[in-house]
């Protein structure tokens, strides 16, 4: 394989160059026909400074190790404040054995890092939460950091009265049920959107009066394991079991999302990982053994960002994710393709980020104060949830699971180490302190080239709702030279409520298109209440050439507004070759299908669309992974179409695993769910998929399922196809 020219570096100003060492890291020249045989390889841990030399990056660019252990450990993820401090959230109890005991122990913390002498280095280090259960993702908000803890959904707003680093009380911004599922399968992304909204992977939040009100989005969970944004207010999500790097950032955030596959916004050979690192650890397997075991697929992508600061500008508006099974961070190029994005691998031959290290795990990146990228690294042996680690029987995990036990990879965690990425020439610029500065003095670093910057000004004025900002707002956003700022005044003019209708008309007669696009969605509350001004500006645009003029108008126009109706026709059918508009009145379609569903299916949808779509699809045809499928298909399914409540609960509750019939469906094994739903909510999974796929015309009763639970309460293991079958 072809790749560009990479150096490694050392840790802080120590800069070695040098070429890629597989160190410890020798592949196995067992083939993929023969047994594993005992002692095949060893890994050792390296020391940050020695684990750097192993990493791959971009000609021109070096890494500097930030913060490693002991300042941090099991960094999970982490965040900027507003004057440059970074919080992170480190997973004490996450596999620290292999059995995965005590993970929901309280003995977790947020601690904050500050780089005192701005050397870029992090050199002080406080505790600012304490003994709590596995924190999931953090956004600091002026006087409070907003906080989601593991098997919660309330959003709790921690207070460092003191200012010494150390949180003294927190209190509730949003109050929600306990969410008792897979750790893997929970809350994460809490991220200050365009739109003056603040997103997770379940749903958006209007932030006023230190509250947290919720919106949902048009599907249940979004995103696995992190949540990113663009200049435009674009949501990128990533699944880690789906493996998919980038995924639904067609439209801005607030609009319905596109069940899109993966064919449909990956070119053609995105989807292949290259990575470096010859180990073979990935939990089915799926390596490309003639050219040294190299990973085949991704397999655990997370913890995505989009790159938009000046100080990379050739990478500008990419999106980074990490991909810790592949030891890697993929760039991504997303290229507007007549109206439909298209993500490409940057480097095509080869990636932005990778390591020959076994225990290089990067889970999160962020873009900086700085203008630089930066990620987490775990730096472990186990990179897989309990629930997927089994050390019994003969399927494919155990095995790996014993190849990792004997290579000495389960004895390797309390590590960590947070990288940025600079480039040799150009030194980064110092962080701001953006938090205490007074609005005359907040505002013109909304013409900051960092988005990083943009996005926290904006942040800090909406939330400090001070009037005096207004006119300078307009003063930017008719004169500054710069789109990005002058979109960024737009949309802090709109969350301190000054947007007004002759603002909305010269943004929508811009020579710049994507001013022209904000200043349609500005539009739309004085579309609904008949602003006859704003909209002949409005319906002006359909004569617009542009695909994403006419996707916004398809967006904004909502037939029951006045004339909105006549005009969104005119504009379909003046683009009926545009790769998306079809396709969005399908998904409106089905969403109108699903308000018609009972209250269960209607739950019961919720829960497909958070953990089964992944696997089973959208439309439950089975969700394809190369040219097979992850999971079997549930439309016509043989238990569903003859109502086998008795089997459907089973497999629910204990999982299945093995051959069903001659076929073996991704992994060959689905996870019990008996722990992460109760009766009810299995109930409500069964009549989504009976009553809307499979003709059922009763639902199932929560009582139903409460008898078979108790009948099999004692089974410990999943079933097989043949018991299965047995089930009279």
């Amino acid at each position: 394989m072809i790749i560009r020219p990479f150096f490694t570096v050392a840790v802080s100003a120590l800069v070695l160059i040098a070429t890629v060492q597989f160190t410890n890291a020798q592949a196995s020249n067992v083939p993929e026909t023969d047994q594993y045989q005992p002692k095949d390889q060893f890994f050792k841990p390296l020391s940050p400074a020695e684990a750097i030399k192993t990493i791959e990056v971009p000609d021109g660019y070096h890494l500097q190790c930030v913060a490693s252990e002991p300042m941090v450990q099991e960094p999970a993820s982490f965040v900027f404040d507003e004057d440059g401090a970074m919080y992170v959230c480190e997973w004490l109890t996450y596999m620290q054995d292999e059995y995965g005991r005590n993970q929901l122990d309280e003995t977790c913390r947020v601690v904050k890092l500050v780089d005192t002498d701005g050397d870029g280095v992090m050199d002080k280090r406080t505790v600012f939460i304490d003994k709590i259960r596995l924190p999931r993702t953090i956004l600091p908000l002026k006087d409070r950091v907003l906080v989601n803890i593991t098997q919660e959904t309330t959003i709790w707003a921690y207070f460092d009265d003191d200012k010494d680093g150390v949180a003294d009380r927190r209190e509730a911004a949003y109050e929600g049920p306990e969410n008792r599922g897979n750790i893997e399968h929970q809350l994460t992304g809490l991220v200050w959107n365009l739109d003056n909204y603040i997103y997770s992977n379940d749903r958006r939040f209007r932030y006023a009066d230190g509250k947290l009100f919720p919106e949902p989005y048009s599907k249940s969970r979004i995103s696995q394991w992190g949540l990113a944004r663009d200049d435009d207010g674009r949501i990128y999500c990533s699944w880690a079991g789906g493996g998919n790097p980038v995924h639904s950032f067609q439209f801005p955030g607030g609009y319905p999302i596109l069940n899109l596959s993966k064919r449909d916004e990956h070119a053609p050979g995105y989807d292949i990982p290259l990575s470096i690192c010859q180990v073979e650890d990935q939990s089915s397997g799926h390596y490309d053994f003639e050219n040294n075991r190299i990973l085949k697929i991704f397999s655990a992508t997370c913890g995505q960002t989009v790159l938009r600061s000046e100080l990379m500008p050739q990478w500008y508006g990419h999106v980074a994710t990490p991909e810790p099974v592949g030891r890697l961070i993929r760039l991504s190029t997303i290229k507007n393709e007549k109206g439909k994005r298209v993500a490409h691998n940057t480097f095509p031959e080869g990636e932005f980020i990778r390591s020959t290290d076994p225990f290089f795990r990067p889970v999160w990146s962020e873009s900086g104060p700085d203008g630089c990228f930066y990620f987490a690294d775990l730096y472990r042996g186990i990179i897989q949830e309990k629930t997927w680690f089994p050390h019994e029987g003969d399927h494919i995990w155990v095995k790996r699971y014993k190849r990792v036990k004997e290579w000495g990879m389960l004895k390797v965690f309390r590590h960590g180490r947070i990288y940025r990425l600079v480039p040799d020439k150009t030194k980064p610029s110092s962080p701001l302190q953006l938090k205490d500065l007074p609005t005359k003095d907040l505002v013109p670093h909304l013409s900051n080239g960092n988005g990083w910057i943009r996005d926290n000004v904006q942040k800090l004025l909406v939330s400090n709702a001070d009037s005096s900002a207004v006119k300078p707002l307009k003063d930017l956003f008719g004169t500054s030279p710069s789109t990005n700022s002058r979109i960024s005044a737009l949309w802090t003019l709109n969350g301190l409520g000054a947007v007004d209708p002759s603002l909305v008309l010269t943004a929508l007669r811009d020579k710049e298109e994507r001013v022209r696009l904000a200043g349609i969605r500005l539009a739309e509350p004085f579309l609904k209440d008949g602003n006859e001004t704003v909209a002949k500006s409005v319906f002006a645009l359909a004569d617009d050439a542009s695909p994403d003029v006419a996707m916004q108008l398809v967006l904004s126009l909502k037939p029951s507004w006045p004339d909105c109706g006549k005009v969104r026709d005119e504009v379909v059918a003046k683009h009926a070759s545009h790769p998306l508009i079809t396709r969005y009145f399908k998904e409106e379609q089905r969403r109108e299908q699903s308000l018609l569903l009972g209250d269960s299916a209607k739950a019961g949808l919720k829960i497909y669309e958070t953990l089964c779509i992944v696997c089973h699809g959208k439309n439950g045809h089975g969700a394809k992974q190369g040219d097979s499928l992850l999971a079997p298909p549930l439309q016509k399914n043989r238990w569903f179409t003859g109502r086998r409540v008795d089997v459907i609960t089973r497999v629910l509750l204990k999982g299945e695993t093995g051959p069903i019939g001659d076929k073996t469906y991704g992994e060959g094994l689905m996870l019990p769910l008996e722990s992460a739903y109760n009766d009810e909510q299995i109930a409500d999974l069964m009549n989504y998929i009976g009553l809307t796929w499979n003709k059922w015309r009763d639902p199932v009763n929560a009582s139903e399922v409460a008898d078979i639970r108790a009948e099999i309460k004692d089974r410990k293991t999943p079933y097989t196809d043949k018991e299965l079958l047995e089930i009279k």
